[in-house]
């Protein structure tokens, strides 16, 4: 259900916002402020949940929290009070993914490797929703995806009360090692810097592809079609890669893994006309995000113990989510603007192209060989 609306948010938001008036500038200031919210929201819950006897209500409040600000999309707002309402709503929705993965984490215990099997339902969500909406889309108007939202925060509410209470793991906290110690790493900055500055470069597509393939022809159930394809090749990564992740060498497959984005983002710019191409370059996404969310999870399991599990998770999410893909949408707002879709697919190519180059000379200390 979290990823059916990441779906909602990440394919809808700009059609929606340009359908009720706003301007491309503005939807990317807008998104932006809302992904800005992860840079602080994730490490405050996570602080609170690291704390806490039940890690799991910090999901459910952050749930309820959204529910009650996503009525306030139902109104009508000016460009600062949709920012406003953004902002309140990414404080409360950004605290539930990076304490469910904490949370998952913990329920899997020794078999860690196998987190991406569970994962993996988050993306059968984002294709299903984005079929469903992409049907729904086109045969009704736009004004409908606040409901659809409310909705399915309703559901995940309920869901989440059928969950078992973990339990929790007593952790001797070593008064020697903390959080700032690990975070003054500089392998663990430049990896956080290299992620952060991937998911700046899909801002463009994060923000603007459904509007780009629709002003090439394509209606908004293709649009839909092509959200879900990308989607689906992640989760046959997602299926594959616990039997693999132990015995990878994680760099290699960070950097390869930036190449075939960058590759990805100058396809969409020059080939957005020929069908059999897009199609191909949307299998990319199991690479351009799948991959590279697998390999930062366990990047973030070998740098944080225990005791600092739900920050480091928070951390990620804050800095690369929050901070990458907030200054990636707004970044993207004013390009579309001034430079042109094109060359703003263009320009994050060379940006994944150049991550890709420091992960493969930077990385080399970031305890990310193989391990068996």
């Amino acid at each position: 259900m979290y990823f059916a609306l990441v779906a909602l948010s990440i394919g809808w938001f700009g059609p929606y916002f340009k359908e009720i008036g706003f301007a491309n500038a503005e939807i990317g200031i807008a998104i932006g402020v809302l992904t800005g919210s992860k840079i602080i929201s994730p490490y405050i819950w996570g602080a609170i949940g690291d704390r806490a006897s039940n890690r799991l209500r910090i999901v459910q409040v952050g749930m309820a929290g959204s529910i009650i600000v996503a009525t306030m999309l139902l109104l009508e707002l000016t460009f600062g009070s949709l920012c406003l309402v953004l902002l309140l709503f990414g404080l409360f929705w950004n605290a539930i993914i990076a304490q469910f993965d904490t949370l998952t984490l913990s329920y899997l215990a020794n078999q860690h490797y196998k987190y991406s099997t569970i994962r993996v339902w988050g993306s059968v969500g984002f294709i299903l929703m984005m079929l469903a909406s992409g049907w729904l889309f086109s045969v009704t108007t736009l004004t409908h995806l606040p409901h659809l939202i409310i909705f399915v925060l309703v559901l995940s509410l309920l869901l989440s009360m059928a969950l078992p209470t973990p339990k929790r793991k007593h952790v001797s906290v070593d008064r020697n090692h903390s959080i700032l110690r690990v975070l003054c790493e500089p392998v663990v900055i430049l990896f956080f810097f290299i992620v952060s500055l991937n998911q700046f470069a899909h801002g463009p597509l994060n923000v603007f592809f459904t509007l780009y393939v629709q002003d090439h022809g394509y209606t908004a159930f293709e649009a839909g079609q092509l959200w879900a394809l990308g989607v689906f090749a992640e989760v046959i990564l997602f299926f594959l890669i616990p039997n693999f992740i132990g015995r990878l060498d994680l760099k290699v497959l960070l950097s390869v893994s930036l190449i075939l984005t960058a590759f990805r983002w100058w396809m969409i710019a020059w080939c957005v006309d020929l069908v059999a191409v897009l199609i191909l370059i949307q299998l990319i996404h199991a690479l351009s995000f799948g991959a590279i969310h697998a390999v930062s999870i366990e990047f973030v399991r070998r740098w944080f113990p225990d005791q600092f599990a739900g920050r480091g998770m928070a951390l990620y999410s804050g800095l690369v989510f929050g901070a990458g893909g907030s200054l990636g949408a707004m970044s993207s707002g004013y390009a579309w603007d001034y430079l042109g879709s094109e060359v703003t697919f263009v320009i994050a190519g060379f940006i994944s192209m150049a991550t890709a180059i420091i992960a493969q000379f930077g990385l080399s200390s970031a305890k990310l060989q193989p391990q068996n």
